[in-house]
């Protein structure tokens, strides 16, 4: 990993540990994703609540660990691919509608995939940084949030996901 990554690795988790400080809620839960390009990827989540400088503002911070194809690249290659996502997000409080919250934002999305030869091949590896497009449902229950969500990747993943998940506060 190169240090202008590491250095934005650094950044982004500053920023969402400091947001703690501000938040008024905080949750904590697990996502799964489909992405055009990837396939399936699972991960945790991280949302804080910055309510202290706009209403209805989150700071939300994903991890994906996507499955990719092998096929695509020979039975003989290892691929990992993962992404790292930072967004604000902003709900839209519905009238007289208590279980249903639209968002939308956007953030930065750090895309790292590494392509490995069997038998000690060659190995490749790429880290990308690019911007996210993002739209969603919350539904808050008592207990728990279940979402769903669109993400389009501009550079960085370079690609359309599909998220849905349950968050705890």
């Amino acid at each position: 990993m190169g240090r202008r990554t590491l250095g934005m690795l650094v950044v982004a988790f500053g920023l969402l540990m400091g947001a703690t400080t501000l938040s008024a809620q905080v949750r904590v839960g697990g996502q799964v994703s489909f992405a055009d390009d990837t396939d399936f990827g699972i991960g945790p989540r991280l949302g804080v609540e910055l309510a202290n400088v706009i209403s209805g503002l989150w700071l939300v911070g994903s991890f994906d660990y996507f499955f990719p194809d092998q096929g695509l690249f020979g039975s003989a290659s290892s691929i990992d691919y993962w992404e790292l996502n930072a967004n604000l997000l902003y709900g839209v409080p519905l009238a007289d509608v208590t279980n249903l919250m639209p968002y939308f934002g956007a953030g930065l999305n750090l895309a790292r995939s590494s392509i490995a030869s069997g038998s000690g091949g060659a190995s490749v590896s790429d880290s990308r940084l690019g911007l996210n497009l993002v739209a969603g449902l919350d539904f808050p229950l008592s207990t728990i949030t279940p979402f769903v969500e669109l993400r389009l990747e501009v550079d960085g993943g370079d690609q359309f996901v599909v998220t849905g998940g349950v968050t705890i506060p």
